[in-house]
């Protein structure tokens, strides 16, 4: 569904903010504008505060309703569909298309994948417990409002039991189970400032990989050895981008993973507003990145023993290389 052309954004003016000019507040909190930009919006009556429309005098207090009206507004598109596996009263378990966010970007408001599961239920407080990436595909367990969320996040290993992901790599990934206990941190002096790097200092994580099978194809200079891995990764800590960074540090970047392959440059590229080409599409292997959350083990309160559920909807492209008896 696009979004609509008319957008309204609410927010509230923060308590360090008590006193200051509301285009100040403004210009610290939201810097997708300029200065110059924002004076500009607020001058077309573009901003309400409390419901009056504000003026480039206005002055923020704590508490302030500020509600800012984009006109003709419009956003990537994105897809909106996804499968239910599970419902009751309190809980859904669906499959998110890979290539949408979870929560908003600075460029996705409207069409995140929390908002679009929201109006499909006709609940605006349907919460996501856990998170996947934008361009990693898979199972989300949403509780349906609020309440169920507030009961039951912070003690989610409860009644998430266990992750399964199977991811495409290229080369020979090791045969057997490998278990990786690299501890992961962000690096602020890196120009990857969102990538997690491999750090005797950083946290503690530990995937299990095991890998199910081999697959030919083509030889290329990225690919010398011919053969592609299907890899099986199942999450025992829960950290950000964990898999991508243990994987990409074990030499096998997962196909198509912009940010942890090639040093970044093509996720660099797409930050600073320029498109990859078709060519530089196929050095990575794949448009979207060939990771998917197919596999959960859940325990509802309710439930007398554990369930399983999988969801084998892979990007087009990942499907082409899953052999068949494992789909």
């Amino acid at each position: 569904m696009p979004a609509p052309r008319d957008m309204f954004f609410e927010s509230v003016v923060r308590p360090e903010h008590n006193g200051w000019f509301l285009v100040d507040s403004l210009c610290t909190r939201f810097t997708y504008h300029s200065r110059e930009e924002w004076m500009a919006k607020v001058s077309l009556g573009l901003v309400t505060v409390n419901g009056v429309v504000a003026g480039v005098e206005s002055i923020a207090h704590r508490g302030d309703k500020v509600v800012y009206h984009v006109e003709n507004y419009s956003e990537p598109e994105v897809p909106t569909d996804f499968d239910t596996l599970y419902e009751d009263d309190e809980f859904m378990l669906v499959a998110k298309p890979a290539g949408v966010p979870v929560l908003h970007t600075g460029h996705i408001f409207y069409n995140t994948f929390t908002a679009i599961v929201r109006r499909a239920i006709h609940s605006e407080t349907a919460t996501p417990l856990h998170r996947l990436d934008r361009d990693t595909g898979g199972i989300m367990l949403f509780a349906k409002d609020g309440d169920t969320a507030a009961r039951f996040q912070r003690h989610l290993d409860r009644i998430l039991l266990k992750k399964f992901y199977l991811a495409v790599v290229p080369g020979i990934f090791p045969e057997g189970v490998t278990e990786c206990e690299l501890p992961l941190r962000e690096d602020p002096t890196s120009e990857l400032r969102i990538k997690m790097f491999h750090s005797e200092n950083g946290k503690p994580c530990h995937t299990r990989f095991r890998r199910l099978d081999l697959v030919s194809v083509e030889k290329t200079e990225e690919n010398p050895s011919g053969f592609v891995s299907i890899v099986e990764a199942e999450l025992l800590t829960g950290r950000k981008h964990q898999i991508r960074a243990h994987l990409s540090t074990l030499g096998f970047p997962i196909l198509g993973d912009r940010l942890y392959s090639h040093e970044g440059k093509y996720y660099l590229k797409l930050a600073s507003g320029n498109v990859l080409t078709e060519e530089e599409y196929k050095i990575l292997g794949a448009k979207n990145q060939m990771l998917y959350a197919y596999r959960v083990q859940i325990l509802l309160p309710y439930w007398n023993e554990p369930r399983e559920f999988t969801s084998l909807n892979f990007p087009k492209e990942m499907k082409a290389l899953i052999p068949k008896e494992l789909l």
